[in-house]
């Protein structure tokens, strides 16, 4: 991982969870977004972008075109406003455009300046993350010390909404033709691993803290039209042996669950001839089951596909 080769057609599975916190907020009142009818979390694929993207920027120091550029009298540019430097004699100067932006290699962009439209499909595509548990919305009361107001003569009351526990799934794909077109490399996926995995651990405001990273998962294919699908859905989220019986929904931390990867395993095995290889990382803190092994990730699965002679090689992801 890590070369200037062009990027490998994959899959990608992460799986963090998030305990007292909101992992993301919808744009009316910044509540956890909920399935009404399943009660798991919902996060779309824009904030785990934005998760990549700010680590990729503030941590790597690595170019993003997606960011927050104030003009000369503070106001926020508008996307068009980013790309006209790249414009020259009525054209966009692609090359320049795609080799400074890590950011449009791996998720596309669309703009138009003047008459002039730029389009790249982004090689990279995430589903909306999922909660493997139904969860539990708990509201927290907050009195703010400070006046908010000038006439205020104390503090105000405030209210926030968190979820107890939350053990979320992302399936991602990346299409290796649409990575030509935007020149995307095995670095570059490389570092947006490392900006899921560590930036997702880094998520430190007040209702995005108590999140953690606890398993990722690439399958690297060498068939040109391999593709499995649906991974997210070969998991699933169990209540451990100390808690057996103890209702998904009221789960307090990682301690209590137990990541059921016996369906994933079968299907990595099955689908081992089209298969080039597969790359993890794990937290240690993480149980899972494989049939009847329990343990933890590189024990219940590695030792299957090994099997079909498939090779699965253990992170964690390197810091660059």
């Amino acid at each position: 991982m890590g070369s200037s080769k062009p990027a490998i057609r994959s899959e990608f599975l992460f799986c963090y969870d998030a305990r007292m916190s909101n992992p993301n907020g919808d744009p009316d009142e910044n509540r956890p977004r909920i399935d009404p009818l399943t009660k798991r979390n919902l996060v779309t694929d824009f904030r785990l972008k934005r998760t990549v993207r700010d680590y990729l920027s503030k941590n790597l120091g690595t170019r993003i075109f997606i960011r927050a550029e104030e003009d000369d009298k503070g106001n926020l540019k508008r996307i068009e406003e980013l790309g006209e430097p790249y414009m020259k004699g009525g054209l966009v100067d692609k090359a320049r455009l795609l080799g400074d932006h890590i950011d449009i290699r791996l998720f596309g962009v669309l703009f138009a300046v003047k008459d002039v439209t730029f389009k790249r499909v982004g090689p990279v595509q995430f589903a909306i993350g999922q909660s493997l548990n139904p969860v539990e919305e708990i509201s927290i009361r907050m009195t703010r010390v400070v006046p908010t107001k000038q006439e205020a003569q104390a503090g105000t009351f405030g209210e926030r909404s968190v979820l107890r526990y939350s053990f979320i799934v992302f399936h991602g794909f990346l299409n290796d033709l649409a990575g030509r077109d935007t020149s995307l490399t095995e670095a570059d996926v490389s570092l947006m691993l490392q900006a899921m995995w560590h930036g997702t651990n880094n998520l430190s405001t007040t209702s995005k803290y108590g999140q953690q990273s606890r398993l990722m998962l690439r399958l690297r294919y060498k068939d040109p039209l391999g593709y499995i699908g649906d991974l997210d859905r070969k998991l699933t989220l169990l209540s451990s042996p100390s808690f057996h019986g103890t209702d998904l929904s009221k789960l307090e931390d990682l301690s209590q669950a137990l990541l059921d990867v016996s369906a994933l395993s079968t299907i990595v095995e099955s689908n081992a001839s089209v298969l080039e290889g597969i790359d993890y990382w794990e937290n240690s803190e993480l149980l899972c089951k494989n049939g009847d092994k329990i343990g933890n990730f590189s024990g219940v699965f590695t030792d299957a596909v090994q099997r079909s002679s498939l090779v699965a090689e253990a992170g964690p992801p390197r810091i660059a």
